[in-house]
């Protein structure tokens, strides 16, 4: 398997590669972070099950959680792409955080896409509006089937 990053590319040894990559982007000027992480969907769920149960078992590891409702959104320049999102306020070894966070399925693969917004302060209306554009923009790569 040849894995593709940035920067160049690898060649991975025969075996069952997962891509399980995170990407971090963080604005120094307003220190608002943006993480894009990948992960299996198990055959028996889908990508909303799967955030819920992500979400389960991350709870006990966060203090003074403040969570809202699970809201499905349509997201994409054309709305025509589903997802589930949540906005959460906790704490974290000692560490206040405010996050957004967007679950997506990936087309044709048993595959979810997870955007994480967060900040170490409350979000402003500029953060809001960054989000929204943010969600607005995601595009995918045409798959095999679009080809």
């Amino acid at each position: 398997m040849n894995y593709t990053f940035n920067e160049g590319q690898i060649a991975l040894f025969p075996g069952q590669w997962a891509d399980a990559s995170t990407h971090i982007l963080r604005d120094t000027d307003s220190g608002l972070s943006v993480v894009i992480t990948r992960g299996p969907v198990p055959e028996d769920s889908d990508f909303e099950k799967e955030f819920h149960r992500q979400w389960d078992g991350m709870r006990p590891q966060m203090t003074s959680l403040q969570q809202g409702e699970f809201t499905r959104v349509s997201i994409g320049p054309d709305n025509l792409t589903r997802g589930v999102e949540v906005e959460s306020h906790f704490a974290r070894n000692g560490v206040d955080l405010w996050q957004k966070q967007l679950a997506v399925p990936v087309a044709d693969k048993p595959q979810m896409l997870l955007f994480t917004f967060s900040a170490l302060r409350p979000f402003s209306e500029q953060d809001e509006q960054h989000w929204s554009q943010l969600k607005a923009s995601i595009t995918f790569n045409p798959t095999e089937q679009d080809a």
